[in-house]
């Protein structure tokens, strides 16, 4: 019995365990594009280390099990150049491309796909015809094949197309989401080559998913309470945070600032749609610039944002809404001179002793917002 190939068994093991788990616990929107995305990349993992999984299994027992190791070779060779399509793909959902601008991802994701399906097509062709391109065994078990290193410089190739398309898209990925997608490549490469020294070892397959596992935590698992056009954090993020405040109230109090935009349709109706997201991106840029990072601010809904702060001074709060009032007022958007910009403000503060549920405490900045609104609505004659 070999000890490498029982060692990699229980490498293999483990890694198709976790994969697994990665599965199992995730909490997205099992509809949504980046969850279809990373269910699939996860389901291709498991499929490549089940079949090195098989392969061990027939290093372990002989001869008598070549037949299942051959097929599980194929089915590697043949199948994981469309991990790097499916992570690409899966990338490509976090990007939040301007409308107005030329799109190049094809120039990155094209030469991945046609390697992908070009590698698909001659592994088959030389299991096929036994041309022994890529792999071939004989009665001393697995070896290399002549193209075997010109099929590794591809893989290498997939990984800084990956890498580039990253880089190339980086003012468009949330900020928050930057790192960890510029971390996969990175780290699936690091185990190519680390498995080109230790062939004995299925150090790819592990490390690949320790970059999926980063990618769980740091964008799955944040995706869910993710405002993907704004980059703060959705309703769900928003009700998570209020809870959490109120449970915490008994030692500080806290307060919830309510944030409308003035005449927001008339905006989409007049300018665009795109108008309108550029004006929530930056409006969502000066509330977070405005407040210290323990604040959370979400978008509540539409034009409506709300921002939870350990702040309970009643003059700072005024202080904040009033910067973010001025700084509205300035931003730099590119229907500036044809509308001014304007938000009307409700601000609510929590105390332990007011037993107030989280809805009525939430419900009582936004009613006090509305009022704000409607003076705003008078006075310019709306």
């Amino acid at each position: 019995m070999s000890m490498a190939s029982f060692g990699d068994l229980i490498i293999n093991v483990y890694t198709f365990s976790l994969a697994m788990m990665l599965l199992v616990f995730q909490e997205n929107d099992k509809k949504s594009r980046s969850n279809l995305s990373f269910t699939r990349l996860i389901g291709l993992l498991g499929i490549v280390v089940v079949a090195s999984a098989l392969i061990d299994v027939g290093t372990l027992l002989g001869s008598s099990s070549a037949i299942y190791s051959k097929l599980a070779t194929f089915i590697i060779f043949a199948l994981d150049p469309f991990g790097f399509l499916f992570a690409i793909s899966y990338i490509d959902c976090f990007v939040k491309k301007d409308e107005l601008s030329e799109d190049i991802s094809a120039f990155f994701i094209m030469p991945v796909r046609v390697y992908a399906f070009l590698n698909l097509i001659l592994i088959t062709f030389s299991t096929l015809f036994n041309f022994n391109w890529f792999y071939y065994y004989t009665e001393f078990g697995y070896h290399r094949g002549s193209f075997f290193y010109i099929r590794l410089f591809f893989h290498a190739m997939a990984c800084i197309c990956i890498l580039a398309y990253i880089l190339y898209y980086r003012n468009a990925i949330i900020s928050v989401y930057r790192t960890p997608l510029l971390a996969l490549p990175v780290i699936v490469g690091i185990g190519i080559v680390t498995q080109f020294f230790v062939s004995k070892i299925n150090f790819a397959y592990a490390t690949t998913v320790f970059a999926f596992l980063i990618l769980f935590i740091y964008v799955q698992r944040c995706d869910v309470n993710m405002d993907y056009l704004t980059g703060v954090v959705n309703r769900r993020g928003i009700d998570k945070a209020l809870k959490k405040a109120v449970n915490e109230s008994m030692f500080k109090s806290f307060s919830a600032i309510m944030v409308d935009i003035d005449y927001f349709k008339l905006i989409n109706d007049r300018f665009g749609h795109r108008a309108g997201d550029e004006v929530l991106s930056a409006i969502a840029k000066i509330l977070n610039n405005t407040f210290d990072d323990d604040a959370v601010v979400g978008r509540f809904g539409g034009d409506e944002f709300c921002v939870v702060t350990s702040i309970s001074d009643e003059k700072l709060l005024k202080d904040k809404v009033d910067r973010i009032k001025e700084e509205v007022a300035l931003i730099e958007w590119s229907n500036k001179g044809e509308m001014d910009l304007s938000v009307s403000t409700g601000i609510a503060t929590y105390r332990h002793n007011s037993k107030m549920s989280v809805k009525d405490f939430i419900d009582s900045a936004d009613r006090k917002m509305y009022e704000e609104k409607t003076r705003h609505h008078l006075a310019a004659g709306l």
